[in-house]
This record gives C-alpha cells, sequence and structure tokens, in this order.
C-alpha cells in the first residue's frame, strides 16, 4: 500500500512539474537607453489600451519572420485568437545594440496632441486564428505591465490610429493631415478637371507606363499642404492607373503646385509588373527629423493590406526613407 502511495505522490509531482513548466513566461520590462542626439522617431499606432512603436531595427538578422519565429518559440500556444504577446526581453533573440528607448517618448498623433509615454514591454503580434501579417518586434506602452503575456487589443493597427514617437530633442509643433481627396463613384475615381491641378496632364505624362496593361487608367489622388524649401506649399499625390490591383501597374508621385498652376514633379515611384502593386495616399506632412522640411507620410493601399511610407528630403532630392511593417493577409 505504502508503495502505490509512493508511486501515486511521484505522478502528482511530475504532473505538477509539468503543469509549472508549460506556463508561459512573464513579460519583463525592457531597460532604458540614454537620450540620443540628435533627434529620432519612430512611426507607430494607438491601440487604446496600449501604443505601440515599429522597431524593425530589432528584429534577428533584419527580419520580421525571425521575430514572430522567436515569438512562437517562447509562446508555442497563444491562448486568444488575436492580441499582442509581450515577451520577456531577456529571454529572446533581439538586437540589443540597435535599442532606443529612453525613458521618456514624446508621442504625438494626427492631431498634433502631444504627450509623454514610457515603453515598458517588448512585443508583437500573435494569436490562434491569426489570418494576417502584422509585423515584428514592437515597443509596447501600458499603464502595468501585466503578469501574464497575452493582452487583447482595443482596436487593430490602422491608418487613423497612426502616431509619432520622437526621442530626443523635440523641435516639431504641426501636423497637416490631407487637404482633398478625388471623388469616387461606383468603386471609380472621378477623373474631374476642377478637382485637379491645373498641370494634371503633364503629371498624366510623367506616370504614363507605355508596358501598362490596365484597359482603362484615372488620374486621382490627394492633396496636402506641407513645408518645403522655407515656405508651406501645397502638394498632390497623383496615381495614373486602375484602382483594381490587379490590372496593369500603379505608377504615383508627388508634385509641388506652384503659383502658376503649373506642377515640379518632387517624386515618383513607377513599379515593374512583377512588383506588388498599391494605389498611394497623403496621410500626414510633419518635420520628423528636425532638419526644417516636413517630411511626406504615405498609406500604400495593396489589394488587401496597408504599409505606410516615409518620403523625406536628403541631398536635395525626395526618397523613400522608411517603410513599415505590412498588415494584412500574407
Amino acid at each position: 500500500m505504502k508503495f502505490w502511495i509512493l508511486i501515486l505522490c511521484f505522478a502528482a509531482l511530475a504532473a505538477l512539474a509539468v503543469a509549472q513548466t508549460s506556463e508561459p513566461p512573464s513579460p519583463t520590462a525592457v531597460p532604458y537607453t540614454p537620450e540620443p542626439r540628435p533627434l529620432q522617431w519612430r512611426l507607430g499606432f494607438d491601440l487604446g489600451n496600449a501604443v505601440i512603436l515599429e522597431t524593425p531595427e530589432l528584429n534577428p538578422e533584419n527580419n520580421f519572420k525571425s521575430a514572430v519565429e522567436e515569438a512562437e518559440r517562447i509562446l508555442p500556444h497563444p491562448d486568444l485568437s488575436f492580441g499582442l504577446a509581450l515577451l520577456p526581453f531577456m529571454k529572446v533573440n533581439v538586437r540589443r545594440d540597435q535599442l532606443l528607448n529612453p525613458q521618456k517618448w514624446t508621442i504625438m498623433d494626427l492631431h498634433a496632441r502631444t504627450r509623454q509615454r514610457s515603453f515598458q514591454g517588448i512585443g508583437l503580434f500573435m494569436g490562434s486564428q491569426m489570418t494576417t501579417t502584422e509585423g515584428g518586434y514592437h515597443l509596447v506602452s501600458v499603464a502595468a505591465m501585466p503578469g501574464t503575456p497575452f493582452m487583447a487589443v482595443r482596436k487593430e493597427a490602422s491608418g487613423e490610429d497612426l502616431i509619432f514617437g520622437f526621442a530626443g530633442p523635440v523641435k516639431t509643433k504641426h501636423v497637416r493631415t490631407k487637404f482633398s481627396e478625388t471623388k469616387w463613384e461606383n468603386s471609380l475615381p472621378v477623373e474631374n478637371a476642377e478637382d485637379l491641378p491645373a498641370g494634371s496632364e503633364a503629371a498624366k505624362q510623367l506616370l504614363d507606363d507605355s508596358t501598362n496593361a490596365a484597359p482603362q487608367r484615372f488620374l486621382y489622388g490627394t492633396s496636402i499642404e506641407a513645408f518645403i524649401r522655407n515656405r508651406v506649399s501645397k502638394l498632390w499625390l497623383l496615381n495614373y492607373s486602375h484602382p483594381d490591383m490587379t490590372m496593369g501597374t500603379h505608377p504615383w508621385g508627388i508634385f509641388l503646385e506652384k503659383p502658376d498652376g503649373s506642377l515640379e514633379s518632387l517624386y515618383v515611384y513607377k513599379p515593374s509588373p512583377s512588383e506588388q502593386q498599391y494605389v498611394a495616399y497623403f496621410v500626414a506632412s510633419l518635420d520628423l527629423n528636425g532638419d526644417g522640411n516636413d517630411e511626406l507620410v504615405i498609406e500604400a493601399s495593396y489589394r488587401l493590406g496597408t504599409a505606410f511610407k516615409v518620403i523625406s528630403l536628403s541631398d536635395a532630392k525626395y526618397r523613400e526613407s522608411y517603410t513599415s511593417y505590412y498588415r494584412g493577409p500574407a
């Protein structure tokens, strides 16, 4: 009898040990780093009960898929259908030499409202029923670090909740959002000369792609005001394509409207037929890097997902300086 009692005790202890080892590890804090000079910025989202900043520089091998694999190694059984997984910072593969995390970040939203936030956690999106790609590592700011790693969020990351995180001495005091947008009817843009700048025909010729196989193309897009060359100017982002991503290629460009109504080309993008196609729209203009010229924040609208791009002035030429994580079906 004593022998069987002893066997049962060992079995119970073994079961308890297994249960304890199967418990997911609790998230642990991300260390703080000194405030940088010069100013640095990150793009992120306000999710209602958490604020996140994209940190692709922390992904192992500079690959968001490696960050996802790390999270799946640490947390193989997510208990939410979709949410944030907060990770134990010292137990995951992170490019720690690239970490930037001052104790106070300045967060600015699309209404130019600012607030101070600290980012205690590192995490990414996981879920037992996820069917989308949501990028890799993010810095996460919450009211208090939870004891369990899986956290439901009130909102999904979307353009209307876009925010900008600044580390260092902040000079930016304004954010401008789109001034106008082409009207749409029956899921197609209405190409109306009254809603387009006087130089729109020249823009169309510049964007024209002779290899485009779309049966019909439209000139459409958005306008915005931005601080360019020491003055506030009106800019146009114009697409010349069919809005259906499966039809032809989708070139677009950014043009400065001159006082005489003509357009000056600042940036032109012509994708090859083999590239993943998207339509571009202005989201915001603001000075992210403190050089006195506004960066231009663009939403790239793919067939089923979105990403955000930043166009910056560098060496007297506008270039794409940042592309966010793609969020949508893999």
